[in-house]
């Protein structure tokens, strides 16, 4: 029988800390933020440009998009009218919250303030 060891801390809390101030700042901001996840070619970038062609003339949005190497996404986010910051993530494949923490610098709030009613 394999010995059971026992696992005290979740191995990405520095991650779900940080993922919280970044949420954190994005909310005191007042920038109201989606977080869109799935396999490769499950449709993401394509709902990205539904949503901008029924949203962009109410809304400014931004896309901070992550690949392993490319751009191909963020540019099709910025040619249906969002501001796109790029992330390449140098080999993995999904975005860590230091990541995102680097990228949101790039972004005006202001820009993309909504008033709570």
């Amino acid at each position: 029988m394999p010995k059971k060891i026992s696992v005290v801390e979740k191995i990405y809390n520095a991650n779900d800390q940080l993922a919280l101030e970044n949420l954190a700042q994005l909310d005191e901001a007042g920038v109201f933020s989606i977080n869109l996840m799935a396999s490769p070619g499950a449709g993401k970038t394509s709902l990205i440009e539904r949503t901008l062609e029924a949203l962009r003339d109410k809304y400014n949005i931004a896309v901070i998009d992550g690949d392993v190497a490319s751009s191909i996404d963020a540019d099709r986010a910025a040619a249906a009218g969002a501001t796109a910051v790029q992330i390449n993530t140098g080999g993995s494949c999904h975005l860590h919250a230091h990541l995102l923490r680097n990228a949101l610098p790039e972004l005006d709030p202001e820009e993309f303030y909504l008033p709570i009613a």
